[in-house]
């Protein structure tokens, strides 16, 4: 089976190649109409389509290659599954696709992302309780579903709002994809690990243009298309294999924490939620000297990072170690405590240095 994966994969990155290539001479552009936009002139857009294409190619292929091991472990209402998540991945691409061509207003935005995010849950299943070493908080279905549907929400957010530096977002969600595939095929989700790889491979053929002169956006369409693939790639695989839910978090976390501190920190300035700024950790980063790829590569060694760390936080909660399942929970307490530490110490600089908005 490793290797329809692996050959899924190929497919994917070849196809997205292909599809974004022609995409650069389609001529829809992103102009910087914006301040906090980091691009100087207009650039071909929509990537987003190209992604979902390499994606939709690889995981055809290895549907179609697909071993009996495969058939008999994901069967017929597994397959229905992956078939109504990628329609959920792509209803958000559409939204996404709809939104650069005519932007929609914040609050009719919020309302389609919380109604689709919910939904798309019923495409895996919900979280419906939470785990540390014996202790158990059991949710319910309702609970778990809005709490699910809450994760899908922030994680889609989360890469749009990281979606400003070439190669940033999409090239963090590739790497949290590819570490999320790799803890699923050694558990033998293989259904999970097809969406991971396949996925994760769509995005690297996008690199291919993007990252690091920027000849192709991924554009909204992109940006939510890969956060939904990883926020339902990783409920997926939380519902196929005894996966703790703490491990997803771990896997993107660079990405959340920049994002969710951030909004805390505007808060806390008593500055509004929803209007847009360049007061990212990435953003304070590149104006800081740093510069665009630079900033980039930390960020996919942070992805980098967490992916081990996640990885073997699951093989020690999977394991026969007494203490393991406390692993996921303690993994993320250690990114959260560091998380902060990292972004006042950040921001600190930025201010003494009178970089703008911090």
């Amino acid at each position: 089976m490793f290797l329809e994966i692996g050959i899924g994969a190929a497919v994917a990155i070849l196809t997205s190649v292909i599809a974004c290539r022609l995409l650069i001479t389609a001529g829809l552009e992103d102009a910087p109409n914006m301040a906090r936009k980091a691009h100087r002139a207009p650039t071909p857009t929509s990537g987003g389509l190209g992604i979902a294409l390499g994606f939709g190619a690889g995981l055809s292929v290895v549907t179609l290659m697909a071993s009996e091991e495969w058939r008999a472990q994901v069967g017929f209402w597994g397959f229905t599954r992956l078939s109504i998540l990628t329609a959920f991945a792509c209803a958000f691409l559409g939204l996404g696709a709809l939104d650069d061509a005519r932007p929609l207003g914040p609050r009719l935005k919020f309302a389609i992302f919380a109604a689709l995010s919910v939904a798309s849950v019923l495409s895996t299943w919900p979280v419906t309780q939470l785990q540390v070493g014996p202790y158990v908080l059991h949710l319910g279905y309702v609970i778990g579903l809005l709490g699910s549907g809450l994760f899908v929400f922030t994680l889609v957010n989360c890469v749009n709002f990281m979606d400003g530096l070439n190669g940033l977002a999409m090239g963090s969600v590739s790497i949290g994809l590819a570490a999320l595939g790799l803890i699923a095929l050694s558990e033998g989700g293989l259904g999970s690990a097809s969406v991971a790889f396949c996925g994760a491979g769509a995005l690297l053929g996008f690199l291919v243009w993007n990252f690091p002169n920027g000849r192709l956006f991924a554009g909204d369409s992109g940006a939510l298309f890969a956060g939904a693939l990883a926020a339902l790639a990783s409920l997926h695989a939380l519902s196929r294999i005894q996966l703790s839910p703490f491990i997803p978090p771990v896997l993107f976390f660079p990405l959340l924490a920049d994002v969710l501190l951030t909004l805390a920190w505007r808060v806390s300035q008593k500055r509004r939620v929803l209007e847009g700024h360049a007061e990212h950790i990435y953003q304070i980063l590149n104006r800081s000297g740093l510069g665009a790829k630079a900033t980039t590569l930390w960020y996919w060694f942070a992805m980098v990072v967490c992916g081990a760390l996640g990885f073997a936080a699951a093989w020690l909660e999977l394991s026969e170690v007494s203490w393991g399942s406390y692993a996921p929970a303690a993994a993320l307490a250690l990114l959260a405590a560091a998380s902060l530490i990292i972004s006042a110490m950040v921001r600190n600089h930025a201010k003494a240095r009178k970089l703008g908005e911090v």
